[in-house]
């Protein structure tokens, strides 16, 4: 919100502030009202495309796996909304596929990867986000219950933070997340 201020009885000091805040408001304006929107679209049963229409302008990425899920949200926190992708492959660490959490960001119109991951911290299920939270379905590494895991981003990657809670079936952690299984 931008508000009037009769700086006439104001000091020098005041004077240079304002026009200071000023400037900065200018600056960042362009920044933060550029309409953005992520979206996905299957090509056929192993190509996906990841598209960022930003102004008018489009930019695509293309994922070359499954994908059993998709989300935006501004997981670190720099006021621009990611895309998390989740897919179904290798890393370098684990050869293994399964799934993983993908997620990328808005650089200048352009779509560039922020954090690509190998794994969370157990087996990963499902993921949902809260906010700039990642929600993260993952059984146990006993293979018994299931928990889920709330992670936020750290720098570089997306840190634990908490056990949210633990359940029996895989079904009563889809419930307790209100979302539906791939």
């Amino acid at each position: 919100m931008v508000r009037a201020v009769d700086i006439s009885r104001q000091s020098a000091t005041s004077t240079i502030l304002i026009g200071a805040i000023v400037a900065v408001v200018c600056f960042l304006m362009p920044f933060t009202v550029r309409a953005q929107l992520f979206t996905i679209e299957q090509q056929n049963d192993t190509l996906w495309i990841l598209s960022l229409e930003n102004n008018g302008n489009v930019s695509t990425w293309k994922l070359p796996y499954l994908v059993y899920r998709f989300a935006t949200a501004d997981v670190n926190n720099d006021g621009i909304e990611d895309a998390l992708v989740g897919v179904y492959t290798k890393s370098r660490f684990f050869t293994e596929p399964s799934r993983r959490v993908f997620i990328f960001k808005n650089y200048h119109g352009l779509i560039r990867p922020l954090w690509l991951s190998s794994r969370l911290g157990g087996e990963l299920v499902d993921f949902t986000v809260d906010g700039n939270h990642l929600l993260a379905i993952e059984v146990m590494s006993d293979g018994g219950d299931y928990v889920i895991n709330d992670y936020a981003w750290q720098g570089f990657g997306m840190g634990w933070t908490r056990r949210v809670a633990s359940f029996k079936t895989i079904d009563e952690s889809y419930q307790f997340l209100n979302i539906n299984k791939p």
